[in-house]
Formats: structure tokens, sequence, C-alpha cells
């Protein structure tokens, strides 16, 4: 019984102190919701885009999973979701009554839109934090835009990024397909490193009948690069249509940005499918726990409360606005724990047409903002000049999913997926660092970047019978056939056979109805320009003028003009003219010397230089000078032989420079002649040439120049001929005795093929030209057509060749004299020595002679 009541009035206890507990905790509850500052932010979007969908739902997420760690903080956002429609309009209105309404702290806008700008500016007016999740298209910088947070890439980032896949595989330029908005109209003004041979514009509300016209359009071209910047959902369209027109096959080549790509695996997969091949851009999120956390758990929480979301995953705008929320809420607390007072101040502006609320505490919550640094789901979070810049961004290639094939960032360029890579090479744009690309079609060989797409080129070629060894035309009367045939022609052809990939093409002539050319090379350059021709092949010089219409290749011939002049020479004493008085009379006079010392040393020991005075006169003369062709008989002394042996060598050396010498006043001889007679025959093709002249005439025949050149100036001939190296080459060769040839100024470019402006082939034609003169296979086809082989004398025709003076060979005479007079001190000293071994020899047989003699007597007197 007692044990009975206890345990009755201990549960009265127990049921009376957890009311008072209860009431304890919600009066306590009760205090702690009345002291927390509440933080207004106003969060504006498009509710039924995929981006508004995916960063509703992560802000939610973010805001619950902050407070449930930091359930002991003071302030509290609170999200007030307003829906634009994707209206820029409806954006700013949406703001206003925003504002109007509540006290706000900050706006996050989920659009990329021309109202982005708008918000900035009212943000500047209110003083309050403008938190865009996309970088607007439009250059808004921090400075002018204080109160502004923008989060991505901008324009000029993208540009090059693009540019460094474009160097990466060599292509020489590209066509851009962006769309017509504030958003993505920037990035035409910011492409750099490469160039861009069309961009077309298409509108959010284009038809898909008006993309496909577009399409059209560039697949007339040659260009098969495309760099797109839209909208997704314009983006969608493009591709499928694109794919409809074959756009999408083998040899074609789709960069996309990250406008597009970030919503790669939200797309219809029919648009999915579309794309197979497509190489695009996405910031790098770097992998992580807390990451693939969030990720299951946004799935997992909104496939249940959105089915629209079922078909989606998490792209960097979702994870960027998670951090995002995270450094506002942060930045939040930290102005109420430093400046408490700020936050309960309130301003209201008059806007003209409404009064708005604002913030007194917009400065210094913008500063805490910009001063945030932590760890998030996307990495490190740290804004620069007001902006969130991915530190890296991924290079994917989209085949069967999206693979990351690589990395690039403005500091190093391109990086390989390996990162140790990365420490070593920097500023690469070398696509080997890119993992396999498999591009439309699904081929993994790399575009080039343009395609004939199988058209037949029409080749114009001038009609002209004067050079028939450069080009000639003919016309078959039997088959109706057109021959075209010359060093050009074969050049051309060998140029195209060399190339890795088929090129066809047919010869069309530049004639009229008589068959006769149908107009100047001008003219006929023009037909190209005009786009009547696709290129011209021919004598065809390359002028600076040409290139304002057309392009030229590489020159497959020498370069310049060169003159062309009888072989003529009138000056009967012109041998005597390379060496001065000087050296003439030290010349014979050694001569003479070196015959006396070799006649001096030989008359004992050699009949041949023995008998009358005249006959060994005559013999130093002729052996000395016989050693001018080499023709002097071997001496007997060794003394003589190692006079002759220098002697050789000293006339070797006089006869050799006297016989260039020569060579070059002869020639510089006809080219003073013909200079004295300003009376030249030019071609008419040539321009800007340096010669004064008296007559420019037509281009003309082989024949009608040399028939010019015989008559001479006096008899209405000419007395030389300008016209291009290859031309007077062929005239050589057919009077090769002649005349001759100087080569002259390169005032001209040589012969060229013609091309339209940007056109692909003028590299390729340009590469081929240089591989066949590397080959020396250009001079095969050259010695095939001119037939001849002329020497060319560089000489400047204003100048004359020094003559020889005895200062030029001092040093050899002084070797050859001090030779002989060795030799013939030694022959001296040798003679004396024979005298004197005589005299004594010659003595004592005299005193022998009188010793007998002696003996003799005083045996007759015993």
């Amino acid at each position: 019984m007692d044990f009975a009541r206890k345990a009755k009035w201990t549960f009265v206890l127990v049921t009376i102190l957890f009311s008072l507990v209860q009431l304890s905790s919600a009066n306590h509850t009760s205090i702690n919701d009345t002291s927390i500052e509440m933080i207004h932010v106003g969060l504006i979007l498009d509710a039924q885009s995929w981006v508004g969908k995916i960063v509703d739902s992560c802000i939610s997420m973010a805001i619950s999973d902050f407070y449930s760690q930091n359930c002991h903080y003071q302030t509290k956002l609170v999200v007030h979701t307003r829906d634009s429609g994707g209206d820029p309009l409806l954006l700013l209105s949406q703001a206003l009554v925003l504002l109007e309404n509540f006290k706000l702290d900050a706006i996050i806008v989920a659009e990329n839109s021309a109202g982005v700008k708008v918000l900035a500016e009212l943000g500047s007016r209110v003083k309050i934090p403008i938190i865009s999740l996309f970088a607007a298209g439009l250059s808004l910088s921090s400075f002018e835009y204080p109160h502004l947070i923008q989060i991505g890439e901008d324009e000029s980032s993208r540009a090059k990024a693009v540019a460094a896949i474009v160097e990466a595989f060599s292509w020489r330029s590209a066509i851009l397909i962006y769309e017509d908005n504030d958003s993505a109209r920037p990035i035409l003004s910011s492409v750099t490193g490469f160039r861009l041979d069309q961009h077309v514009a298409l509108l959010t509300s284009s038809t898909d009948e008006e993309i496909v016209e577009q399409l059209m359009k560039l697949m007339s071209l040659q260009m098969t690069v495309y760099v797109v910047h839209m909208t997704p959902i314009l983006a969608s369209r493009l591709f499928l249509n694109a794919k409809q027109l074959g756009m999408l096959t083998q040899g074609y080549a789709w960069i996309t940005t990250d406008m597009i790509t970030n919503f790669m695996n939200s797309m219809d997969p029919s648009v999915f499918e579309s794309m197979q091949g497509v190489v695009g851009f996405k910031p790098h999120i770097p992998a992580s726990k807390e990451l693939r956390r969030f990720a299951i758990r946004w799935r997992s929480k909104n496939l249940n409360e959105n089915k629209n979301l079922e078909e989606m995953e998490m792209n960097v705008y979702g994870i960027w606005s998670y951090d995002m929320v995270w450094a506002v809420a942060t930045a939040a607390e930290r102005v109420m724990t430093r400046h408490p007072h700020i936050l309960h101040q309130e301003t209201r502006l008059n806007m003209n047409f409404t009064t708005v609320r604002s913030s007194e505490s917009g400065l210094v919550f913008m500063d805490e903002i910009l001063q945030s640094r932590f760890k998030g789901i996307s990495g490190g979070f740290q804004l620069t000049n007001g902006r969130l810049i991915p530190k890296e961004i991924e290079i994917v290639n989209v085949f069967k999913g999206d693979r990351i094939i690589g990395y690039w960032n403005p500091e190093n360029g391109i990086a390989s997926i390996m990162k140790e890579e990365n420490h070593t090479e920097t500023n690469s744009t070398s696509s080997s660092k890119l993992e396999g690309v498999i591009w439309p079609g699904g081929t993994m060989n790399i575009p080039k970047g343009w395609s004939l797409r199988g058209k037949r080129l029409r080749i114009g070629v001038p009609v002209t019978n004067e050079f028939r060894e450069l080009i000639s035309v003919v016309h078959d009367p039997q088959t109706n056939d057109i021959i075209v045939t010359g060093f050009c022609v074969d050049v051309f052809k060998e140029a195209v056979q060399s190339l890795d990939y088929e090129v066809h093409y047919d010869f069309i002539p530049f004639e009229d109805a008589n068959g006769r050319m149908a107009g100047s090379y001008d003219d006929l350059i023009l037909q190209v320009c005009h786009k009547n021709y696709d290129a011209v092949v021919g004598d065809i010089t390359i002028i600076s003028r040409r290139f304002a219409y057309v392009d030229f290749t590489l020159p497959f011939t020498d370069l310049g003009i060169g003159v062309v002049v009888p072989k003529i020479n009138n000056d009967i004493w012109v041998f005597l003219k390379p060496l001065c008085g000087d050296l003439w009379i030290t010349v014979a006079a050694f001569f003479i010397f070196t015959g006396v010392v070799i006649w001096f040393i030989e008359r004992p020991i050699n009949e041949e230089f023995q008998g009358s005075p005249s006959e060994q006169i005559g013999m130093i003369f002729w052996y000395s000078f016989s050693t001018l062709v080499f023709s002097h008989k071997k001496p007997l002394s060794n003394l003589s032989k190692f006079v002759v042996i220098i002697w050789v060598f000293v006339v070797l050396i006089i006869t050799s420079s006297y016989t260039a010498t020569l060579a070059s006043m002869l020639t510089v001889k006809q080219i003073q002649l013909s200079s004295r007679d300003n009376d030249a025959w030019v071609s008419s093709d040539i321009s800007n040439f340096t010669f004064e002249t008296r007559r420019r005439r037509a281009n003309h025949s082989p024949e009608e120049y040399a028939d010019a050149l015989r008559r001479g100036s006096k008899n209405g001939g000419a007395s030389s001929i300008i016209d291009e190296i290859p031309n007077l080459k062929v005239f050589l060769a057919k009077y090769p005795s002649d005349y001759t040839m100087i080569k002259s100024k390169a005032i001209t470019g040589g012969f060229g093929f013609v091309f339209p402006k940007r056109s692909p082939l003028v590299q390729d034609i340009s590469s081929a030209i240089m591989r066949l003169r590397e080959e020396k296979r250009l001079e095969m086809m050259e010695n095939k057509w001119f037939n001849s082989e002329s020497s060319f004398t560089t000489l400047d025709p204003e100048s004359n060749p020094n003559r020889l003076n005895i200062h030029s060979f001092g040093g050899l005479f002084l070797v050859t004299g001090i030779s002989s007079i060795s030799a013939l001190g030694v022959c001296l000293f040798q003679k004396r020595q024979s005298i004197k071994i005589h005299l004594n020899s010659s003595l004592d047989s005299l005193k022998g002679y009188f010793n007998v003699k002696i003996i003799g007597r005083q045996k007759e007197r015993s």
C-alpha cells in the first residue's frame, strides 16, 4: 500500500517536472526565435528552365544544411523566390517588387540575360549585393559595378580556350555560330588567336527553316570547324538540324562553350545523340566525398518532390549556388557579430514610380562576402575582383557520354589529364596532350578544318602563244578536247598529286569567241575574285597590288626580272686591262730574271742552255715564258727545280686571277654597252622596275626578242630585253650562244598560283611546292622545259671589277725573288768552291811537275 502510494506520487512529480521542462523549452525557443535576425534575400529565376529548377533546389538544400550545422547563429537567411519567366523586363519588375515589399540585403539572379546589367545598376543605387550565378555576357567590371558578384568565366577566357583548341589541331580558322543576344554576342569581339572566316547570328525566335537556311550557307563554304556559343535551348535545335543536313559526319569539327556543355547531360536524348563527336568546355569541379554525398542527397530528395528533375543531373550552377548561399549566410553572421546596429537600419529610396526599401548594411555585407574563404563542395571558394572564376576548365569530348580529354587554364594552356605532366610543360597548345578525340562520324582522324566536298575546281589558264614552254593551250579539232601543257601546268599537277587528299579540277581557258585571250592578266585574276574561277594556273607574276583581290602560293620560279643583251665586244685591247702597267712590267721583269737564273744554273751542266750567245738568249726567254702553258722542259739541277716549282706556282696564281678579272670585265662591258643605250624592250607585265627605258612593249615571243636584238636599237630593234627571269630562261634555251642574261633585282615575286582570299589550298599547295624544290623535282622540270643551263652573272652593272696591281701579288713576287736569289747564291757558292778546288789541284800538279824537273836535273848533274 505504501509502495503504491509512493509510486503514484513519483509519477505525479515526474509529470510535473516534464511539463515544466517543456514550458521552459518552449519559452526558450520563443526567446531564441525572437532574437534571430532575419536576412532577407531575393531569388529571381526562370522557374520553368532547367537551371532555374536546379538552382532553386540547391539553394533550399544549402540553407537547410547550413543552419543544421550552425543552429547557434544569430542570423538566418530568408529567401523570397520570384519567377521571371526568362523575360528581362519581368526580371527587373520582380526585383522592384521585392525591394518594395522587403528590406532586402541581397538579390540572387539565376539568369543569363540583359536584365543582369539593369540589376547591377539597381544594386549600385540601393547599395545591396547583386549575385549573378552566370557570368554576364557583357563586360561588367567590378570597378563600374562594385555591388555585382558574378560566377563563371568571362567571354575573354572562353575565347582564349577556344583559340587554344583551334591552334592545337592546326586549324587555320573557324566559323562562329552564336545567339544574337547580349549574353552571347560579346564573344564576337573577344575572339583572338585564330581567324574567324564567318560568323552567324541566330535569334532565339529563329525557326527551324531559318536555322537550316543558315547551315546550308555554311555548307557552301570550305571551312568545317564550327564554334557554337548560345543557350542550350537554341543549341538543341541547331544540332538536330545540323545532323539532318549531314554536318556531324567525318571531316567536321564542332566546339561548344560552357554555355552549352554545362547542360549537356540534361538535354533531350535525341539532342545528345546528335552531338556525338563534339568537343566542349566546362568548369572543372574537383571530385570530393562532400560533393558525392551532396549529389546523392540532391537526387534522392528532388526525385520525390519534383518529377521534372528525374532526367536531370547536378550541374555546376547548382554546385556554385550551394556554395554561394554558404558564403552569404556566413557573411551575414559576421556582419551581425561585428556590426549589429547596422542590420536594424533601413533606408527608403524613391525610384520615380515606386519607393524601395534598402538595408544600410549593404556595403559592409558586400565586403564580408568578398572576403569569404572556405572549402565548399566546388573546391576552394574565393572571389577575385567580384567574380568566382573556375581555376581550371575541362575539355570534354561527347561520345556516348562526355569524357574529359584534357584541361585548360590561362597560365599553362592545354594540360594533360595526368597532372604530373603539368609541372614540366607550360603554355602548351599541343593536341598531343589531349586524350584521343572521337570526332563526328566516329573517327579519330583529326579533321583538316576544311573540305572541297567533292567539288571539281575550275582552273583558269591564260591563252598565250608567246612562251609555250611555260603555258600552252591547244584545242584538238578531232576530239574537241582542250590540251593544256607547259612548265606551270606540270608544277601544279605535281603539287596536287603530292597532297594527302584528292583534288579534282578542270582547266578552263580564259578566251573569247575567237580563241584569243579574253583580257589582260589582271582581268584573269579578277575572275577568281568574282568566283568565276576557283584558281588560276599559268605564268602569273606575284605583285603586291594583286593581293588585294586574291592570294598567291609560294613562287615556283626564280624571283625578279633579268636583262638579256647580245654577246658583243668592240675593244681589241681589253685583254691588257686586267693588269695595271706596273704589274705588267713587274711580271715581265720576273719572267726575264727567272729565265736568267735558270740559265745561269743549268748552262754548265745542260747542253740545251749552251751554244752561241744568241741561242742562249733565246733559251732564256723561251724557257721562262713556256711556264705560262706549263710546257717547259725538266731542268737537271736541283736548284733549278726549286726555282721552277716556286715560279710555276706564282704563274698559276697570276694567270688564274687574270682570267677571272678578264671574264668579269667582258661581262660588265656588255652591261655598260647596253646601259648606255637605254632603248630596251620591257615586258608589259613588269611594274615598279628601276630601269629607265624608252619603250615598253607588250609581251613578245622568243623569236621576236631575238630579231629585235639582232637588228639593234638603231635599226628599229632593241639593245636589251627586260622580262621575267622564267621567260628569259626560255629565250636563252633557244639562243644560248648569241645572248647572255644578267640577273637583276628581285622586284617581282616570280610566278605563283592564284587562289581566292583565305583559301585553305594556298598553304597546302605552297608546302607542296617547297617539297618539290627540296627534292630537286622542280629543278628537273625546269631542265625538261627550258632545255638549257644558262649562266647567271650577279655583278652590278654600275660597277667595274678592280684591275690587278703590284700590291695584289707583292707577297708572291717576294717569295719567288727570295727563292731565285737564294738558288743563285747557292750556285755561285758552289762554283766558287769548285774553282777553289780546281786551283788547288792545279797548284799541286805544277808543284809536282817542278819537283820532278828539279830531281831530274839533280840526277843529270850527278
